[in-house]
């Protein structure tokens, strides 16, 4: 028995998958797409996201960003070394804690964000390639309300 290309409710042996297994599949799937349409500028995707976490929180210490993204603080210490080289982000001691190294976006980071933003439609579309307009809003409006448990 061959099975449907469009039953991800299963495996090949009937076995049910779970929302995590589903969601890492589409996170695979983003992450792929993301890093091919990306492939001409200086920042990856996982970097792209951080320059957008900046954009939406102001100012953030290295460890701040590494709890958003749930990686380590020495995985998130690779990901900005790049971009400060870059210009794309750069810190400033924090007056109120002066151990404490804040990082902002700075113009250049927040030109490649809008760059990179000009590629979002394509990449959606290929991901979404099939579904309605309804469907493609009830998706982003059901994702939304998770991510938003867990900012």
């Amino acid at each position: 028995m061959t099975r449907d290309r469009e039953d991800t409710q299963a495996t090949p042996d009937g076995t049910a998958l779970t929302l995590p297994h589903l969601v890492k599949w589409v996170e695979m799937a983003v992450r792929a797409r993301t890093e091919r349409a990306l492939r001409d500028l200086p920042v990856s995707g996982t970097q792209l996201f951080v320059l957008v976490l900046l954009r939406e929180r102001g100012e953030a210490t290295s460890a701040d960003l590494a709890r958003m993204m749930h990686i380590t603080p020495q995985a998130m210490t690779t990901l900005i070394g790049p971009l400060r080289d870059g210009g794309y982000i750069d810190r400033r001691v924090d007056t109120t804690h002066a151990r404490r190294l804040l990082l902002r976006l700075t113009p250049d980071g927040a030109a490649m964000i809008r760059q990179a933003r000009s590629l979002t439609p394509a990449i959606e579309d290929d991901l979404l390639d099939g579904f309605t307009d309804e469907e493609r809003v009830v998706l982003k409006k059901l994702l939304g309300r998770i991510a938003r448990r867990f900012e």
